[in-house]
């Protein structure tokens, strides 16, 4: 799996030349171990979907979403993917291991594990983009639980419907944060490909939601990843 180096300078909060020939060195070192450590285990399926004063209904399931953003995101679709995606519980237990070892050595590979799930994230989204894109369909990106105003608690009934534990090994604490702790759930928007109104689609090009499109749900004003992202 191809870990993106500038996403994790990023996250890692580097611009320019600021980083150190040391730690990039370690920055390096940590990049190699979580593409060879990290596994790709996905699970998707499609369901329609329909709105109502309650939220939105994703049909023959107890799931309803909830909130203006996600509504907004879904305008003019009529089919979702509902996904799940972890990257294993081996960066779990590495990342455990160098705290107790080197803890900026264990940041630092936490940051890589970030960006790893993220990149698996947009293979997943460009995979059911392609698919939908021969029913003559285009995606919106990904939108996760937690972003906006869309309920985290919504992730167990995701992982129930997934069957997520039995078939990538994910499952979800009391305090619904999921383990492995790099692990995403998503909805994607389908929509027809000449309805361009509504969520921010994706196509076959840009399917997964990037942290611009994150930046555009969240109401927070005073992120430094916000300004970041405004100044590319």
């Amino acid at each position: 799996m191809f870990i993106d180096k500038k996403e994790v300078l990023r996250y890692l909060r580097y611009r320019g030349n600021m980083v150190d020939a040391a730690t990039d060195a370690v920055i390096d070192e940590c990049i190699s171990i979580c593409e060879a450590e990290a596994k790709s285990l996905f699970v998707y399926s499609y369901f329609d979907i329909s709105s109502s004063d309650d939220g939105i209904t994703v049909e023959g399931t107890n799931i309803v979403l909830t909130g203006k953003n996600i509504a907004r995101h879904l305008d003019g679709c009529f089919r979702c993917a509902v996904m799940a995606a972890t990257i294993g519980i081996n960066i779990d237990n590495l990342i455990r291991r160098f705290e107790q070892e080197d803890i900026a050595k264990a940041v630092i590979l936490d940051t890589c594990a970030s960006a790893c799930i993220e990149a698996l994230c947009d293979e997943v989204s460009a995979k059911v983009a392609i698919e939908q894109s021969k029913n003559g369909c285009v995606t919106t990106s990904r939108f996760s639980p937690g972003y906006g105003d869309l309920p985290l608690s919504l992730q167990s009934k995701i992982l129930s419907l997934l069957s997520a534990g039995k078939r990538i090994g994910l499952t979800l604490t009391s305090s619904d944060i999921m383990i492995p702790r790099k692990s995403v759930t998503a909805i994607i928007g389908i929509k027809a490909a000449d309805d361009t109104a509504g969520g921010r689609t994706g196509g076959t090009a840009e399917a997964g939601m990037s942290g611009k499109d994150k930046c555009e749900v969240c109401e927070a004003t005073d992120c430094e990843f916000r300004a970041s992202f405004t100044k590319d």
